[in-house]
Parts: C-alpha cells; sequence; structure tokens
C-alpha cells in the first residue's frame, strides 16, 4: 500500500504543473513567449513569477510588457511601476522594449520615466564642480592660505 501512496503522490504532483516551476524557469518561460509573441502565455508565465518571488523586479518587467501588448496599459504601468520600485534601474531595457511602445504616449509612463531617470537637480554635470555649501564650501587648507584668498576682493589683490 505504501508503493500506491507513493505513485499517487507522484501523479498528483505531476499535474500540478507550474506549482514547483521556480521564478527563473517562469521569466525564463515569459521571455520566451514575449519573443514569439504569445503575450497572454508570457503574461500568465510573469505572472506567475511575480507571485512565487514578488521582489524580483525582472518578473515585474515582464508583466508590463506582456499586459501592454494585450492592451491592458494600467495593469501595465502599475507592473513596470512596482519593476521600478523593485530594483528595475536599466532605463536602456525600458526605453528600447518595443512591447512597451503602447505606453509612450500615455501621461502616467512619461512621468514615471522622468521621476526615475531624471538627472538630480542638486547633482553636478559631468566635469563640473558641485555647488558650494552653506558655511564657505571649500575647507580651510592648513596653511591659511584658502582663508587669505577667499577674503580677498574678486579683481585680486587687496589695495588696503
Amino acid at each position: 500500500m505504501t508503493r500506491i501512496s507513493v505513485l499517487a503522490a507522484c501523479l498528483l504532483l505531476a499535474a500540478c504543473g507550474d506549482t514547483f516551476t521556480n521564478a527563473k524557469t517562469l521569466r525564463t518561460q515569459a521571455t520566451e513567449s514575449l519573443a514569439q509573441k504569445n503575450y497572454g502565455i508570457a503574461a500568465d508565465k510573469a505572472y506567475a513569477a511575480t507571485l512565487k518571488a514578488p521582489k524580483e523586479a525582472e518578473s515585474w518587467f515582464l508583466l508590463s510588457q506582456a499586459q501592454a501588448q494585450l492592451g491592458r496599459k494600467n495593469a501595465a504601468m502599475a507592473s513596470l511601476e512596482t519593476a521600478i520600485v523593485n530594483g528595475f534601474t536599466d532605463e536602456e531595457a525600458i526605453k528600447g522594449s518595443a512591447n512597451l511602445e503602447p505606453l509612450r504616449k500615455s501621461e502616467a509612463y512619461k512621468e514615471l520615466m522622468a521621476a526615475t531617470f531624471a538627472p538630480a537637480a542638486a547633482a553636478p554635470a559631468e566635469g563640473e564642480a558641485p555647488a558650494a555649501t552653506e558655511g564657505g564650501g571649500e575647507p580651510a587648507k592648513a596653511d591659511g592660505q584658502s582663508q587669505a584668498q577667499a577674503s580677498a576682493p574678486p579683481g585680486g589683490t587687496s589695495k588696503h
């Protein structure tokens, strides 16, 4: 009777399908389905991956692509935002994904991209010195030269 129980358990497990498939396998299947333009299957596989690993950003990104292609724009935006919140920061992958084309004209997409990838206002451009902070900016040098330069008028030397 033990063998029959083991056989029944194996059959039951085999019937479960994706129940024991890991998130990585599901992401691979979703990626393949997207490439084959099987968007419904891609959405199902990516969604299953998000259930297995809710913090895995790539699964959410795959789901957003499938949803966008299925015309589920609001769901696609929510999934894309979740991908970004969970660490998907590949701006080129987002901008380069043809599957996200249905979202590109929406204000929500534009706002999300601007909020996520716009350069920080306070960050200096490459090659520029950082802005002076309150309190004088450059720290004083040990020989006192900086303080003397800081008190000199902009025209050069002082004519006292």
